[in-house]
């Protein structure tokens, strides 16, 4: 029989960690600096750029603005190759605007702590990203609220824009490419049917090929807009609607109606919030995972339902190791 998991406790995590990252900012516009020179010994700098040459004379690094709409990309970890590019072009942040701290933070106040930055994004760049969408902005959706903040030095010298963008991150908090205005696109959180998605305790992680082990295995989406064209349909609607059709086109990407049951996993779903109805988005995951046998989480899964598969009796290993925020994943570097 089917079962429908709790759709917030296996979505795309957002943990806060990933979503600061450090820029300088000039003069209230957003000015990074890519220059590999910046922390050139006894020069200092904003940290965004690489180590310097030794005994090289620091040069004046090249700058540029990015004004809300643009997009920018990287592929080293520390963002020392930040760009401009097109938004129509493989890219993992879109500027949505700024937002002055300069009201809550005199100009003797000492530079935010981790914890405090992400409040200020989270209260100011939520706001600031809504407004940029129109108030289209899906909470549960795969885009987050990001931030680049002013540099220590930067903060010392008065400077105190939040400049914000909207970015795709992974559970693990590393950075996925996307192609596209946000506002031009559905901004569900799914995946293509075939995805696996990685295993990190007991907890959903990044994706990675089905060989591997991973918590979840994606088996269809489905539009629910043809369904419930007009007005937000109750969960209870979407879970009655999804049970069968989920059921379908799980057993025909399995290759046999029986097959999840036979390989003692557990088909789900995904379903949509108010929210996430009223910025647009329409589409949901048909999926399976499997239980501990305690019950106190995911199991971890190698190989794909469509042939053979190991279910564990153990949790997977846990990554402790922190994530840099602002990281490209492995793909995007």
């Amino acid at each position: 029989m089917a079962e429908r998991s709790d759709p917030q406790k296996h979505r795309r995590k957002k943990p806060n960690t990933r979503l600061v990252m450090i820029a300088a900012a000039i003069g209230g516009a957003l000015v990074l600096l890519i220059s590999a020179l910046l922390n050139t010994p006894g020069q200092g700098g904003s940290g965004i750029g690489g180590p310097g040459r030794e005994g090289a004379a620091p040069a004046t690094p090249p700058v540029f603005e990015a004004a809300a709409g643009s997009c920018l990309h990287w592929t080293e970890a520390d963002a020392a190759d930040i760009r401009p590019v097109k938004c129509r072009e493989r890219h993992l942040f879109e500027v949505t605007g700024k937002a002055d701290l300069k009201a809550d933070f005199a100009g003797t106040a000492p530079y935010p702590s981790a914890e405090q930055w992400q409040q200020l994004k989270q209260e100011r760049c939520t706001t600031v990203s809504a407004q940029y969408l129109r108030g289209r902005l899906d909470p549960d959706g795969r885009f987050s609220v990001g931030a680049f903040t002013p540099s220590e030095k930067g903060w010392g010298s008065g400077d105190r824009v939040l400049h914000c963008g909207l970015q795709q991150p992974g559970p693990s908090g590393e950075l996925f490419a996307s192609q596209g205005k946000v506002a031009d696109q559905d901004q569900s959180n799914t995946y293509e049917a075939g995805r696996c998605l990685g295993i990190n305790g007991t907890e959903v992680w990044d994706p990675v090929d089905c060989a591997q082990p991973h918590s979840v295995e994606i088996t269809g989406a489905v539009d629910l807009g043809e369904q419930f064209p007009a007005d937000y349909p109750a969960e209870s609607d979407q879970d009655g609607f999804l049970a069968t059709r989920c059921g379908e086109l799980t057993a025909e990407y399995a290759g046999s109606p029986t097959a999840v049951q036979d390989k003692k996993l557990v088909p789900y779903w995904d379903t949509l919030s108010e929210e996430s109805w009223n910025a647009g988005s329409r589409q949901v995951n048909c999926k399976v995972s499997a239980q501990l046998p305690d019950g106190s989480g995911l199991a971890p899964i190698t190989g794909s339902v469509k042939g053979d598969v190991q279910v564990g009796e153990e949790p997977a290993p846990q990554n402790t190791a922190p994530i840099q925020p602002g990281v490209p994943a492995a793909g995007e570097r």
